[in-house]
């Protein structure tokens, strides 16, 4: 599982999504965890000049290592 979250997302998810990894990576899972400072909620692929619009390719760069793993 890959988590990708914005610290500053308005439902508070970022603590979430750090309990969720942290639960995966206890139980020995495969787990990858990206926190952008800034994105907001569901910042898709629409460009918004912020560190997260490049979450997708974080997304390909994690994939591409667990697929040659």
């Amino acid at each position: 599982m890959l988590v990708i979250c914005a610290t500053d997302d308005p439902l508070g998810l970022a603590t979430g999504s750090i309990e969720l990894y942290s639960s995966w990576l206890k139980e020995n899972k495969t787990v990858g965890l990206h926190m952008y400072s800034k994105g907001g909620h569901g910042f898709g692929m629409k460009e918004q000049n912020l560190p997260s619009d490049d979450w997708i390719q974080r997304f390909y760069d994690w994939w591409e290592i667990e697929i040659n793993d």
